[in-house]
């Protein structure tokens, strides 16, 4: 029978372990410990014993009743994906090189590796954000994915010395893309283009469910100086192509997502990720942003594609959790008939579109809230603005906050 050769010697720094029937594989340096299933603790013994790689083929498909092409299969992936480990073949010790790891749970014959714990992988970058008052630390187990992930709100970033809230880990196996919170796992996708929106919705959501507010207002906002106009719209009538055109025509950006109205104060605070645009704002934007049709191609869980601009002028640089006082109200509202044009409105059409655009009351809705905010919006200018042409629309805009 063939001896081992290269690609199945086991390095002096890898050691197995038999533990309830499982075998258990522990690399030293990066200190990993990886699960194997029944077929690939079968290959891996016979690396162990010094077997070739077309000695262990024969002795899979005879033990496991495979085809030769199956075993063959088999044999290839777990041979292929351990050396990359660093777990087999001649490399150097993963303490200086950082091999990919592995993730999830797989029982079938041909699976290859599993990681029994979360908190055992090994990640090459860590970086670390603000979102409001939440510092999150988020860790990637490969350099590649950190642009990928982070192309929602690359530019929150603080110093790793910052003390962090949250932590996230980002780790990508054969199976696709599992975040974990706290080495818990809670969400996964399967392709890269699918990464930043799910970055982008769990993040986003940790940080504004611990902050404290009146009212989270699905809205944009775009300021100059410390004053503000709130963008709040339903999806379909241009909130996200509007805002594009007005921070690209030197408006400082505020958000495009979700505005937290604070008690007592009636400032607002939002945090400026990236605008998702949809592929009919990319052509209309590409003036505004000439870069735009440059940057990558993301999917969100709704189906939809979008592209991340991220603000090139935030209103606070030094990324702070500071807030703006509301100078308007300005419902925007696609309309190809009509003229663009900037019209006054009620307060109480306002409250009504504030509830259209969707609203969420911290602590639920109660007497209390709802006179404080009856009062906030008394004292605000309130308009609708129909966009019929985006830079007539820009053009009101900066007149309205000059």
């Amino acid at each position: 029978m063939a001896r081992s050769d290269q690609h199945t010697l086991i390095p002096e720094y890898v050691y197995s372990y038999l533990l309830d029937n499982e075998l258990l594989v522990f690399t030293e340096g990066i200190r990993s410990l990886y699960r194997l299933n029944s077929s690939a603790a079968f290959i891996w013994c016979c690396c162990e014993e010094g077997l070739s790689h077309q000695s262990i083929t024969a002795e899979l498909a005879q033990t496991f009743d495979l085809p030769a092409p199956e075993a063959e299969s088999v044999v290839s992936t777990a041979l292929s994906e351990w050396k990359v480990l660093g777990l087999i073949g001649q490399g150097s010790n993963p303490s200086t090189s950082h091999p990919e790891d592995q993730a999830g749970t797989q029982d079938t014959t041909d699976a290859v590796i599993s990681v029994a714990d979360a908190g055992k992988y090994q990640y090459q970058i860590e970086r670390r954000y603000r979102l409001l008052e939440t510092v999150i630390r988020i860790r990637f187990s490969e350099p590649d994915m950190e642009q990928v992930a982070t192309a929602v709100f690359a530019h929150l970033g603080v110093s790793n010395d910052e003390p962090y809230n949250l932590s996230l880990d980002i780790h990508r196996d054969s199976n696709g893309y599992h975040l974990y919170c706290n080495e818990g796992l809670v969400e996964e996708c399967v392709t890269e283009e699918e990464l930043a929106p799910l970055l982008h919705a769990y993040a986003g959501g940790e940080a504004f469910y611990n902050a404290e507010y009146l009212i989270a207002i699905h809205a944009a906002a775009i300021s100059r100086g410390n004053a503000c106009i709130v963008l709040p719209a339903k999806a379909g009538n241009g909130k996200s192509t509007l805002t594009g055109a007005l921070i690209g025509s030197g408006f400082h950006y505020c958000t495009d997502e979700l505005v937290l109205l604070k008690r007592q104060t009636h400032t607002i605070q939002t945090v400026p990720v990236g605008i998702a645009l949809k592929p009919g704002s990319w052509r209309l934007l590409q003036p505004y942003h000439p870069g735009l049709e440059d940057l990558p191609v993301s999917l969100r869980p709704d189906g939809k594609r979008v592209r991340y601009l991220l603000p090139s002028k935030p209103a606070f640089p030094d990324n702070t959790a500071r807030s703006y006082a509301v100078h308007s109200l300005v419902f925007p509202a696609y309309k190809a008939t009509y003229a663009t044009a900037l019209d006054p409105i009620s307060p109480a059409d306002a409250l009504c579109r504030l509830a259209e655009a969707g609203y969420d009351m911290e602590g639920g809705l109660d007497k209390d809230r709802v006179s404080e905010l009856v009062n906030w919006i008394k004292g605000i200018s309130c308009y609708e603005l129909r966009v019929n042409d985006l830079q007539e629309a820009v053009t009101i805009m900066s007149e309205l906050l000059p």
